[in-house]
């Protein structure tokens, strides 16, 4: 394997990850056979995702307003597996990493997904300490349609962007991946079952679908179970269904649409969904090897 593209390893809410650097390159410049068998190597069920950082050389992924700024990194980040979609937490470790490597050379980080642009951000002064360093990732809107899987048009959502599964009430919730989430009492196999059977459906999910099991707490509080695609399994914590949970509870109205902060409880720890400014955020701890101490340990 080259050492050259070691990866970095990364903690974020209970999420494990591989980073890879390879800013050097340009989309799809990396074998995905290298990535696979270092996931492979530190063990599937150890490592919830590799994330594959890219320059961006497609111009049409480029908005008119970043051309030719030299501040700006715009990059892909490639999440394997499913070898595609997009990580809020992996994307706070990112932010992390790429403030403490490339600070020097870049003002401004985003990340383009098909259709979107996540700014990732630093707040804090970490030559304070970094514990006061808040590194958060702009989620994009929520969407509660699909045009693009014509979910409706086959009859799996009804007209409100919902179903119901086993006597369980679906809503379907995009936030840059594919969500359902449930405010109904299931328990962790229950979850587990509807999960691997909708993720053996490709007629009706083609790229898979997430679930998301939420528990209200309080007024500014939910709890969060998600069972996440690709990798088809429960994980200790989900960006992309926290903040899709968040927004769908607003939605519902067991939240209210003026609270700006949103604490969310998941088996690895706890995510802040922040409303600012028209802009949603995902904020957490996150850990990454070579910036912090605490994670060498955990690393092979």
């Amino acid at each position: 394997m080259d050492q050259k593209y070691k990866p970095i390893y990364a903690e974020a809410s209970g999420n494990t990850f591989l980073i890879f650097d390879y800013l050097d390159k340009y989309e799809h410049d990396f074998d995905e056979n290298i990535i696979r068998q270092h996931h492979k190597s530190y063990g599937f069920e150890k490592i919830d995702s590799c994330l594959v950082l890219t320059k961006v050389n497609n111009e049409e992924h480029i908005p008119t307003q970043l051309h030719d700024l030299n501040s700006v990194l715009l990059m892909r980040m490639y999440v394997y597996e499913p070898g595609d979609g997009f990580c809020g937490n992996g994307a706070r470790a990112v932010s992390k990493y790429c403030f403490h490597h490339y600070r020097k050379l870049y003002n401004q980080f985003i990340i383009s997904t098909d259709g979107w642009l996540h700014e990732l951000l630093e707040r804090g002064e970490h030559e304070q300490d970094e514990q006061d360093v808040e590194y958060l990732v702009e989620m994009g809107e929520s969407l509660y349609h699909d045009p693009a899987g014509d979910f409706i048009e086959k009859g799996i959502l009804d007209k409100e962007g919902k179903f119901i599964h086993s006597n369980v009430t679906w809503h379907y919730v995009n936030t840059s991946e594919p969500h359902l989430v449930t405010f109904d009492k299931i328990d962790d196999k229950e979850l587990i079952r509807i999960g691997s059977s909708f993720n053996q459906e490709p007629n009706k999910f083609p790229i898979g679908i997430n679930l998301n099991r939420v528990l209200n707490i309080d007024q500014s509080t939910i709890n969060v179970l998600t069972f996440e695609r690709g990798i088809n399994r429960l994980t200790p914590a989900c960006g992309s269904g926290s903040t899709s949970s968040v927004a769908l509870a607003k939605r519902l109205g067991f939240i209210d649409q003026a609270v700006s902060k949103v604490t969310v409880k998941v088996r690895g720890g706890h995510l802040t969904v922040i409303n600012e400014k028209g802009k949603v955020y995902l904020s957490g701890p996150c850990l990454v090897e070579g910036i912090d101490k605490e994670v060498s340990k955990n690393v092979m």
